[in-house]
């Protein structure tokens, strides 16, 4: 059975759960405001999500977890100090030194942000944030599981998203790449020429390594614009990243409750998680602390539901964080079936990116996927104080409410 012949008028009763959805937004937006990570606001916003779920599943619980909320995005601000370091280093004639230096900073980006690996937590102050879990139990003995998951928290402001959107984000990522990537090189020709230490650039007569060390010397300016990418002062509203995609799947829990539906062997569960934009810390919290979702004799799906605003943009991530890790295209198959239920022709692809929960569940061998709808560029709301309840788009979020519903619909029909 799909979702819109599970009621009758449910092209018209549908616009309930849509304007739910809006008006949840705009209550949260209005009542809590900012939502960074570990923060008072977050928890008081996912009590309110909280009292909502009560009302429409079974069991609904918060787990609470140790998180740095500014960890994750250090490495900015923490490769910029190390490269200064590393062109003193240089102009100093310690080749090898400047070498180790770059090359750690290139390693730590990578970890970090590549693969969201959380290498510099151990280094600030934990705050505690959480997971909010809602389930509604199966009729009879649950053979399948359906997680619609989406984070509560809201991220802090990029400041040249804000300024100048993508060309500002471009020039800035771009252009720290290629810097630290001539400084390595320009480290190890010094090594080559000249040895792992040598005397000071200046004093040297070596000219290429005096070309190099003004070349060095010029990267300052992109480092200068890199370190204040990020402004810890101002964390944003997040009305679309990601309370749209919070209310979206809610409100698939609202349809099946007011509705009294309730499947034969499918669990419907909804996901709420804290930290996601801290480096995905609450999913992999979750995952950690529910092996059961591993247990083959329930097959599990997670659909991640992200940033719904831009329905020429609707996409589903089959390849996340950064391209690197693949979701499941079984899962993808199963959003994109269930949007084309729902009327709308969504391609899947890989995310540009950055990274959404469903690779937490991914890397553990848990089928998930990524529904999203932004731009990618990414749009001047992404991250900045844009992203308010003015950018709601009624069209988009009634889009997010049918295509949710027609792939539980789908799944519990016919799984993966």
């Amino acid at each position: 059975m799909k979702a819109n012949e599970s009621i009758e008028k449910y092209d018209i009763k549908i616009r309930e759960y849509t304007n739910y959805a809006i008006k949840s937004i705009k209550n949260c937006c209005k009542n809590f405001g900012p939502r960074p990570t570990g923060s008072e606001a977050e928890k008081n916003a996912q009590e309110y999500m909280m009292n909502d779920l009560n009302n429409f599943c079974d069991e609904v619980t918060r787990e609470e977890f140790k998180v740095s909320d500014k960890a994750f995005m250090s490495w900015i601000r923490i490769g910029v100090i190390m490269a200064i370091l590393g062109i003193a280093m240089f102009t100093l004639g310690f080749f090898a030194v400047a070498a180790a230096i770059f090359f750690l900073i290139i390693l730590m980006i990578a970890l970090e942000f590549g693969f969201y690996k959380p290498v510099l937590d151990v280094f600030f102050k934990k705050k505690t944030a959480g997971n909010v879990f809602g389930v509604r139990k199966s009729e009879g003995e649950t053979k399948k599981r359906i997680i619609l998951c989406a984070h509560t928290d809201s991220a802090f402001e990029w400041k040249y998203t804000y300024k100048t959107g993508r060309k500002g984000v471009a020039f800035n990522i771009y252009g720290a790449a290629i810097c630290l990537l001539l400084s390595l090189g320009f480290s190890i020709y010094g090594i080559v020429a000249n040895g792992a230490f040598s005397e000071i650039v200046w004093l040297s007569d070596n000219l290429v390594a005096k070309i190099l060390a003004v070349v060095l010397y010029l990267s300052l300016i992109i480092y200068f614009f890199n370190f204040s990418f990020l402004n810890y002062k101002l964390p944003v509203t997040g009305a679309i990243d990601n309370l749209s995609g919070v209310f979206i799947s809610n409100a698939v829990a609202k349809f099946l409750n007011d509705n009294n539906i309730r499947f034969e062997n499918t669990e419907v569960c909804v996901l709420l998680t804290g930290a996601e934009e801290a480096g995905l810390r609450g999913s992999k919290s979750f995952v950690k602390n529910h092996p059961e979702l591993q247990n083959k004799d329930i097959e599990t799906v997670v659909i991640g539901v992200d940033t719904i605003c831009e329905m020429d943009f609707m996409k589903i991530y089959s390849k996340d964080m950064n391209g690197f890790t693949k979701n499941d295209e079984r899962v993808a198959k199963l959003i994109q079936d269930g949007a084309k239920i729902a009327g709308y022709d969504v391609p899947t692809g890989t995310i540009e990116l950055g990274a959404t929960d469903a690779v937490a569940f991914s890397q553990k061998g848990i089928s998930a996927a990524t529904f999203v709808a932004m731009n990618p560029e990414p749009s001047r709301y992404y991250h900045t104080r844009l992203d308010t309840v003015d950018m709601i788009k009624p069209q988009a979020i009634d889009a997010g409410v049918k295509i949710a519903l027609e792939t539980v619909f789908l799944y519990d029909e016919k799984g993966i």
